[in-house]
């Protein structure tokens, strides 16, 4: 029976291997196709830029969506969300979540009726992502004083979709918590005097974190628990809300300390 156990669980190994290399190439190739074929068709259906964006993001976000739940039904992972009626009613608001995995934005966007989100240079130029980032009008993050303006722009639209932002930058390493927060979601918060909506997000056993391979996978199918919390207001963290450095830093350690204790939970 032992040996049975053991060869089955290696059965499973190999299988989640393989499933997990087929999932991301299948990524990569519904990357190329909103690239090739579904931008131009897009800006085709829709002349105007912000048009094209929302048609863009809804097709996003369907696309994301089907990734999740087929690599549920290969086993490779499984997941649950507290609070998702927070997301589905999320217009206009900062969403901020830690970064423990590769895949959070995807699930996250999938999850979400529609979504602006900042992505990272490397995600822009990348041939199998910058197709969906750029014809979503995703926002470059260049750390500049420009780009938090697009930002708060984004948020301040009429109607506006939510946007995404992870504060620590990039995936959590490997044995942490928590990455130290930047500073650019408490700049933006401040400038746009927007809701904040924090989302937690963990995965067991820990899995696609900052410098891990795809194929290094757990020897289980991982489980990723996303919980939305309630909305924060900014009058009711910080006594001023002038924006300034002393403040931007004082939200920052704020939300900082509030994920630490989420997580510790």
């Amino acid at each position: 029976m032992g040996l049975e156990k053991m060869l089955t669980r290696k059965i499973n190994y190999y299988w989640r291997v393989a499933a997990t290399g087929f999932s991301f190439a299948t990524f990569g190739a519904g990357g190329l196709l909103i690239a090739v074929v579904i931008s131009p068709t897009v800006k085709l259906l829709k002349r105007q830029p912000e048009q094209q964006h929302q048609l863009a993001q809804k097709i996003i976000k369907h696309s994301f969506k089907g990734f999740v739940d087929m690599m549920k039904a290969l086993g490779i992972m499984t997941y649950d969300v507290e609070g998702i009626e927070k997301l589905e009613n999320s217009y206009g608001e900062l969403v901020i979540a830690n970064h423990p995995t590769l895949i959070d934005v995807v699930l996250l966007i999938g999850l979400m009726p529609q979504a602006n989100c900042v992505v990272k240079q490397a995600l822009w130029s990348n041939l199998f992502t910058r197709g969906p980032v750029q014809s979503a009008g995703y926002i470059l993050n260049l750390g500049s004083e420009q780009f938090i303006q697009s930002c708060v722009s984004k948020l301040l639209q009429c109607n506006a979709a939510s946007l995404v932002i992870f504060p620590e930058g990039t995936r959590t390493l490997k044995g942490r918590k928590l990455n130290d927060f930047q500073r650019g979601a408490a700049n933006i918060a401040l400038r746009a005097k927007v809701p904040i909506r924090p989302v937690s997000i963990r995965c067991t056993p820990s899995t696609l974190t900052k410098n891990e391979k795809w194929y290094h996978i757990p020897d289980r199918p991982f489980h990723i628990e996303i919980k939305v919390l309630d909305a924060l207001n900014i009058d009711e963290i910080l006594p001023q809300t002038e924006v300034n450095p002393k403040n931007v830093r004082q939200l920052n350690v704020w939300l900082y300390d509030f994920f630490d204790k989420e997580l510790s939970k």
